[in-house]
């Protein structure tokens, strides 16, 4: 198993963290932390946090791990005093580097919160579907669906349809016995027939070929045959 090391913390709290003096208000403009006349603020600390990577974020729950990150960001700052001091700021590599890099930042942040932006507005969407969909789905495990009927006959050939597929996938799968599925493909079975009514009680048009355009091109479909090849 690979081992998370506080040297690799180190140079993930580095490389992650965004410099967001001034952004916030109230407690998190409180100052944790000064370096020479840099200060880190509880808003950078908690941006830090944010920004770490998944495999890196156990260890940040304890106070002593919280307390790597702060020691981390003081010697990232350190690192960049050392840095300018240098003076390679004033490179023109450097400068030209930093110039491209700032821009792509910014283009890469503006998107990200255009699209949060437009996530936001379709959240109540989101919700109220998934809801109804709820609601819809557990009244018909109890009530069924009216004008639906699903055979014993046609829950037998989905079963054997989804058998010969799953041993086709994995030949060494444990095909579950029909009694312990029987009910879930009968949902199933009757999920499909209502979206089949439904279908021809309401106008539905896909527009095929915008899709294509959009998605088709090296796009390449999966088959499967019987005998395991694609």
């Amino acid at each position: 198993m690979k081992r998370t090391t506080w040297q690799g913390w180190t140079l993930a709290v580095a490389g992650g963290w965004l410099w967001l003096s001034g952004c916030g208000s109230g407690a998190d403009q409180k100052v944790l932390a000064v370096v020479g006349e840099q200060k880190i603020t509880v808003a950078d600390f908690k941006q830090a946090l944010n920004n770490l990577p998944e495999n890196y974020k156990i260890l940040a729950e304890s106070y002593n791990g919280k307390h790597k990150i702060l020691d981390n960001l003081v010697k990232k700052e350190l690192l960049v005093m050392e840095a300018e001091r240098r003076g390679y700021q004033k490179d023109g590599d450097v400068k030209a580097k930093l110039k491209e890099l700032q821009a792509k930042t910014t283009s890469e942040f503006e998107q990200r919160l255009a699209d949060m932006k437009q996530r936001a507005k379709s959240l109540p969407r989101q919700v109220y579907e998934n809801v109804l969909l709820s609601e819809l789905n557990r009244r018909l495990k109890q009530e069924g669906a009216e004008g639906v009927e699903v055979a014993d006959s046609e829950v037998k050939e989905y079963y054997d349809d989804y058998a010969r597929k799953l041993k086709v996938l994995n030949p060494a799968a444990k095909v579950p016995a029909l009694e312990a599925v029987q009910k879930q493909i009968h949902a199933i079975l009757v999920e499909e027939k209502l979206i089949r009514n439904l279908q021809k009680q309401h106008s539905v048009e896909v527009k095929e070929t915008l899709f294509r355009d959009l998605y088709g091109e090296n796009s390449q479909d999966l088959i499967i045959d019987d005998s395991g090849k694609r």
